[in-house]
């Protein structure tokens, strides 16, 4: 009997598993270890072969020996022509730097995982001059996120009829047609992320076309400030969820309406040349801000930071500039030269806010002067006001004051939280 008990116990229940249920479960495993699991028995020797995610990270590093190098990137080779052809879910590369002819083998391995139906492609990679053109015709992909430090030279060409989620980061168009031939070729985008370092010198208007899109978060980090940014901003998503923008303030902004937005984060900041404010509000940075506040107007939570606000937002607020089904409203500045005239006239932009939070250093200024308007959302429908840091400034201490003599309906009163001297945003 107790030897009976005994041979149950040893008995290896996994290997007895089918194929794909061991894939499905190696593919928890980082897929170095998923590869060393090929020396556990005759029965796993060949099994990672089949697992349908290959990542590896930092793999090509010009400071791994050589020789390690070629051994690994002969070993992908095998394992990304293996005859099987399992198709892929996902093929990621991490690489912070390598050789300089490795692009060529990563070009030809990008290859391969499309000729396998890969679902999802995420490189991640210093210098790739060139992408296959078969990356832009694929009927398999789902996500597709790159980034790399170089020119994208889109096809004329583009068809991902399944692609949903393209996050593109430090990557160059060369024109804002190239922009648009590949916003347009992915017919079923929900979530588009960009970061750029610079934007077309030889255009004057971006366009972000897109019915189906839900996310749209767009990230102008310049790696040179140019004298002027005079571009023009044209985004017809009407069926946004949410959106971001983050970067100067541009010449001009047109938005679709946007009746199913939910959340909107806006950091814009102003260059040093450019007029501010004009008294017809009809050209320069004011009317621009005003534009691209107008188009998120049905925005429910939103995320504010605007240099200089209290010159590029003139206050009181015109009257089309109304958030009515804002409830939840963070300001956020890093310039200690505001006042807090300027937050509360900007609460009567949204009469119905139940949550605000302010993440603003310890101001110069005080009221200036009291505002006589009571904002609507202060006495009828503020639950909720969060301050991130407090100093015990007098000029934060007058705001305070403010909040708790009209906030009628507070429920959670003001939640503050002294600044943290080593923390670090």
């Amino acid at each position: 009997m107790c030897k009976q008990v005994k041979s149950v116990d040893n008995l290896d229940r996994i290997s007895s598993l089918p194929d794909h249920i061991l894939c499905h479960i190696l593919s928890f495993l980082p897929t170095k270890d998923v590869i060393r699991t090929s020396v556990l028995s005759p029965r796993w020797r060949y099994l990672f072969a089949s697992m349908p995610t290959l990542e590896f990270q930092y793999c090509l590093s010009s400071t791994h020996p050589r020789l390690r190098v070629e051994n690994f990137k002969n070993f992908v080779d095998r394992l990304l022509f293996f005859p099987n052809h399992v198709t892929l879910e996902r093929f990621r590369i991490y690489e912070s730097s390598s050789q300089d002819d490795d692009y060529l083998r990563l070009y030809g391995w990008i290859c391969a995982a499309l000729r396998r139906d890969v679902k999802e492609i995420d490189i991640r990679y210093g210098t790739l001059p060139v992408l296959p053109t078969s990356l832009f015709t694929s009927q398999s992909l789902v996500t597709l996120k790159l980034d790399i430090h170089e020119d994208m030279k889109v096809p004329c060409k583009v068809c991902l009829p399944d692609l949903k989620s393209l996050h593109l980061k430090n990557i160059k168009f060369s024109d804002g047609d190239s922009i648009h031939r590949l916003i347009s070729g992915c017919l079923a985008l929900e979530d588009l992320v960009m970061v750029l370092p610079e934007l077309p010198k030889n255009i004057s208007k971006l366009d972000f076309h897109s019915l189906s899109l839900k996310r749209l978060a767009l990230n102008i980090s310049l790696n040179v400030l140019p004298l002027d940014f005079k571009y023009t901003f044209v985004i017809n998503a009407p069926n946004l969820v949410y959106f971001k923008y983050d970067g100067p303030i541009a010449k001009g902004y047109c938005l679709s309406s946007m009746n199913s937005l939910e959340k909107a984060v806006v950091e814009v900041y102003q260059l040093d040349d450019e007029p501010s404010y004009d008294v017809n509000r009809e050209s320069g940075a004011t009317a621009s801000i005003s534009k691209l506040l107008q188009g998120i107007c049905n925005v429910k939570s939103l995320r504010l930071s605007i240099d200089q606000s209290e010159t590029l937002i003139r206050m009181p607020p015109e009257p089309v500039l109304r958030f009515h089904k804002l409830v939840e409203l963070e300001i956020y500045s890093e310039n200690h030269d505001w006042q807090g005239t300027w937050v509360i006239q900007f609460l009567c932009c949204a009469p119905n806010l139940e949550t605000l939070r302010l993440d603003l250093p310890v101001p110069n200024r005080g009221f200036e002067p009291l505002p006589e308007e009571v904002p609507p959302c202060l006495s009828f429908h503020l639950k909720e006001i969060k301050i991130r840091y407090f100093e015990g400034n007098e000029h934060m201490f007058e705001m305070i004051g403010y909040f708790l003599n009209h906030a009628s309906v507070l429920e959670v009163g003001l939640s503050t939280r002294k600044k943290d001297p080593d923390f670090v945003p």
